[in-house]
């Protein structure tokens, strides 16, 4: 069983999660519910939770300062938000799962799901970097989960990234190689408003890392010396972005 609370500052939000937690999420028992800020810090140091679902913006600050107030963080969080895109966008290069109001059921589902295969000590890391982040107002690193815990890489040192079954393989510029357990699909969806392009199924690159581009090969030669194949589809749009680009 999983024992969560609610902190949101709107009693509708706290209904419907509620409902919609009793109705979809098998084995999440809801244990508590908070108003804001002041009563999330209470309730969270009178009892120990497994699971928190917490509002971005409340009457008396916000979840972030809710977060920074604790002395540890000893839970697994899912933020619950009216569209932020910069909330957002802290949220995904941290790893950390999150719903947008109104709430869909099936995402809610998707995302306690995955309360099970997380461990606190890996939340907590997370959560600290998403704040430093925040703090800096800096989105120059990403969360990338490996087998038993999180690499907080500069999105520049990232060569590119390569697909393998449900996994991708990410390859830095210091040699490092971190074996991440989600799709490239899912790299790409985060990485692509940074310089990076799928120029293959089964690859995306940095295209500041590129050295040459072989036309009659459709290969590319990277920075660490790899080579990687352009697909005849993705060809024109990659000879235009290099263009643009001036490489």
């Amino acid at each position: 069983m999983i024992d969560a609370i609610i902190i949101d500052d709107e009693q509708d939000a706290q209904i419907t999660l509620m409902r919609f937690v009793q109705m979809h999420c098998e084995g999440v028992n809801i244990v508590g519910v908070a108003g804001g800020v002041a009563e999330g810090l209470k309730l969270l140091r009178s009892r120990k939770v497994d699971l928190v679902f917490l509002d971005i913006q409340m009457n008396d600050g916000t979840g972030f300062d809710l977060l920074q107030q604790l002395p540890e963080i000893n839970f697994n969080l899912i933020f619950t938000t009216a569209y932020d895109d910069y909330a957002v966008k802290a949220f995904k290069y941290s790893a950390i799962d999150y719903l947008l109001k109104p709430i869909d059921p099936l995402e809610l589902q998707e995302a306690v799901e995955r309360v099970p295969k997380k461990d606190t000590a890996q939340s907590a890391q997370s959560i600290n970097g998403m704040l430093q982040m925040r703090e800096e107002n800096k989105f120059d690193k990403i969360a990338i989960p490996s087998v038993d815990e999180f690499h907080f890489v500069h999105i520049a040192d990232i060569i590119r990234c390569e697909a393998s079954s449900n996994y991708t393989l990410i390859y830095l510029k210091s040699g490092k190689k971190i074996v991440a357990p989600k799709t490239l699909k899912e790299f790409e969806e985060l990485l692509i408003k940074d310089g990076f392009f799928r120029v293959h199924q089964s690859h995306l690159i940095n295209l500041s890392h590129i050295l040459q581009f072989y036309k009659s090969k459709n290969r590319i030669k990277m920075s660490d010396q790899s080579e990687v194949e352009v697909s005849r589809r993705k060809k024109t749009l990659f000879l235009d972005l290099i263009n643009m680009r001036k490489l």
